[in-house]
């Protein structure tokens, strides 16, 4: 029942804070959750969620009245803001739950108002808390959000809250502090692994020069085949294999090399003229 009221509310917030394009796509409601699924172009931004949760939550703060009714279906459809499920036929007579109004003469276009047939609760302080878990694609054009209620709900705030402590000890500052922390080792990391790339490149240039030094030549063309130290890649291999053809002219490589347990790659080549003699 909570799960299932806060999902009337989710429906509204979505059309409220993304637009009056956004319509049911489907939805699952149990004891655990709440899953909603709904048509938007693109992902649904963290400020965007942020203020889907704040709409719903503060219904529920409200503590508003949830009341269902049965009218002609005719009647039910001129209601203010009234939503249907998509494609779905509805018996005549038809009802209808509301909240934030205990009867269809006191409804405008702020108030949930929705075609079901399902289980609700009487009032929307009884949801306790809301919060969105989780938000994917599921299709062109359509996305999903899947949320929490009360005790669950509060235990997801719970436990992202710990994480948020760990953290923050962890790198040894307050927790609203750690957006810029986090900002600032991945400029560190950023910049090490570019000093990394350059200092793996320059070892790299020398042990390939002495494999061209040593290589044999069979019919005139070179035949460089070694594996290479760790800590190469995939681009500065193929930058090294680019260096032997400019110096050799003419020749056949093949390079193997590691970047981590169980993980081997290799690349071969060979120089235009060879490609043309077939």
């Amino acid at each position: 029942m909570r799960n299932h009221t806060a999902t009337h509310l989710l429906n509204l917030a979505l059309r409220e804070v993304l637009g009056s394009h956004v319509e049911q796509k489907g939805s699952l409601v149990d004891e655990t959750k709440t899953r909603f699924d709904f048509s938007h172009d693109k992902p649904v931004t963290a400020e965007q969620l942020q203020e889907i949760e704040r709409r719903v939550n503060r219904q529920v703060v409200l503590d508003q009245p949830v009341a269902a009714v049965v009218l002609p279906l005719a009647q039910a459809q001129k209601l203010p803001g009234v939503r249907a499920m998509f494609g779905e036929k509805y018996p005549d007579p038809v009802r209808v739950v509301m909240v934030g109004a205990e009867s269809p003469d006191k409804l405008n276009h702020d108030n949930s108002v929705e075609f079901c047939g399902g289980t609700h609760l009487p009032r929307t302080g009884l949801i306790g808390y809301f919060k969105i878990s989780s938000q994917e694609g599921v299709a062109k054009g359509i996305r999903r959000i899947t949320a929490v209620t009360g005790k669950p709900a509060y235990d997801d705030v719970q436990t992202r809250s710990a994480i948020v402590d760990e953290l923050a000890a962890t790198f040894q500052c307050r927790p609203d502090e750690l957006q810029t922390r986090v900002g600032v080792l991945q400029d560190q990391v950023k910049a090490l692994q570019t000093q990394l790339k350059k200092a793996v490149g320059a070892a790299l240039t020398g042990v390939v020069d002495e494999l061209i030094a040593s290589a044999p030549e069979v019919g005139g063309a070179k035949v460089v085949v070694a594996k290479l130290p760790d800590g190469a890649s995939n681009e500065t291999v193929r930058t090294q294999i680019d260096r032997v053809k400019q110096k050799c002219g003419s020749a056949f490589v093949v390079f193997g090399w590691s970047e981590g347990e169980g993980n081997a790659s290799l690349i071969a080549a060979v120089t235009p003229d060879l490609v043309k003699k077939g």
